[in-house]
């Protein structure tokens, strides 16, 4: 190909004149987070769980969606002055289960929470593995079975009837009591 053919035919690519086929094949992401910004001061550290157990359910459900496990936990707090606050934790062992990343989140939430006023909270999973690439540890207990059993049956009915369909009861409002009875 000559000097002037080839310039043209990059003229053609930049312009998005191609007859060649486009294969994309995306790359399994590096971290899964989410994060909300609250729409008042949270002091509670109640509160924050409440706003972490939504969170990590929607993380722990990406991480299972994408066949993946984690080995780090991350929780992320700003202020209401926007001062960053954030921790994170290696686990001993891989995980996809809400429960293990939620009791983790926690125990992160509660080693960094002084009382101060948090607008925003945040929680990702690092370190990720393809599921198929899971090496279990000969010392890794079966406790979590039931745990594994609850997110499959929540995943199936958020596939079928959409992800708002269930969630955990501790997200549930507690219903005010009428005093006209």
């Amino acid at each position: 190909m000559n000097l002037e053919n080839f310039g043209y035919t990059i003229w053609k690519y930049s312009n998005g004149e191609s007859q060649e086929e486009v294969n994309y094949i995306p790359d399994k992401p590096k971290g899964i987070g989410n994060e909300e910004t609250l729409s008042y001061d949270y002091v509670k550290i109640e509160d924050l769980e409440k706003k972490l157990v939504e969170l990590v359910e929607k993380v722990a459900w990406r991480l299972r969606k994408e066949e993946m496990k984690a080995s780090v936990v991350n929780v992320h707090l700003k202020t209401k002055d926007f001062v960053n606050i954030s921790h994170q934790k290696k686990l001993s062992s891989r995980t996809d289960t809400t429960q293990d990343i939620l009791n983790t989140a926690k125990e992160l939430l509660r080693e960094m929470y002084d009382g101060t006023p948090i607008r925003l909270i945040g929680v990702r999973v690092d370190g990720l593995e393809d599921k198929e690439q899971f090496q279990m540890s000969i010392f890794d207990e079966d406790d979590n079975k039931k745990d594994k059993r609850i997110d499959d049956t929540l995943d199936k009915l958020k596939a079928k009837y959409g992800y708002n369909i269930v969630s955990r009861a501790t997200n549930l409002k507690k219903k005010e009591p009428n005093t006209n009875d």
